[in-house]
């Protein structure tokens, strides 16, 4: 059911905004690089995609405000480059369904002769995203991260977001952001497996294209 919404979304939400003149729509399609903290191991290791729409709406000046609704996959991994040498590799693979809601300041102005055709080239975004996961996978030879997923992994979770944008033309852009969970993925004081706690940090690495 949550599969169906996502693409429903996708298919009827640039029609439903292209008819509002404040607002503009995007399609977003990048690669995501995370890394949890108490999985005994250290670095963005773990490489994913990432897909979905961008909603932006016009504030006052140099201010906008977004929405996002992305398919973004998150985890952990040992090693960024598995080694068949390597004694323990593990990796563990989450799906989610993720909305960010920002808040955008844009600056350095790119003036033409016709208006509409100005655009800001550089803008820095903060806020907050809610994601549900809705899959797992874990690859682990010692079963350790086997014993935890997907049976004791929070499916809602709540993040910081810091970024900034970097925009060729009006329409097409790059974007990198810092995404910091504040809910723990796994919680060890309230589950039966113990050891540590895990808590999610990524970086996003998006391009843009906005309608």
């Amino acid at each position: 059911m949550q599969k169906k919404l996502f693409f429903l979304l996708l298919v009827f939400l640039p029609l439903l905004v292209a008819a509002q003149p404040r607002f503009r729509a995007g399609a977003v399609l990048g690669l995501t690089a995370s890394q949890i903290d108490g999985d005994l191991s250290a670095g963005y290791n773990k490489l994913g995609l990432q897909s979905g729409l961008r909603v932006i709406t016009r504030l006052k000046g140099r201010m906008e405000a977004s929405m996002e609704i992305l398919y973004t996959q998150r985890g952990c991994q040992n090693e960024l480059i598995p080694n068949d040498y390597d004694p323990n590799p593990f990796a563990l693979t989450l799906n989610y369904i993720e909305v960010p809601i920002q808040w955008h300041f844009k600056d350095w102005l790119i003036e033409y002769d016709d208006a509409n055709f100005n655009y800001y080239k550089v803008a820095f975004n903060a806020g907050l995203s809610y994601a549900r996961l809705f899959s797992s996978k874990a690859d682990d030879e010692f079963n350790w991260l086997n014993s935890v997923a997907p049976d004791y992994l929070t499916k809602n979770d709540l993040s910081l977001v810091l970024g900034a944008n970097f925009f060729v033309n009006r329409h097409f852009g790059f974007t990198v952001r810092w995404n910091r969970s504040l809910v723990l993925l796994y919680d060890s004081r309230t589950s039966p497996q113990g050891g540590k706690s895990w808590n999610q940090h990524c970086l996003y690495f998006q391009t843009v294209y906005v309608f």
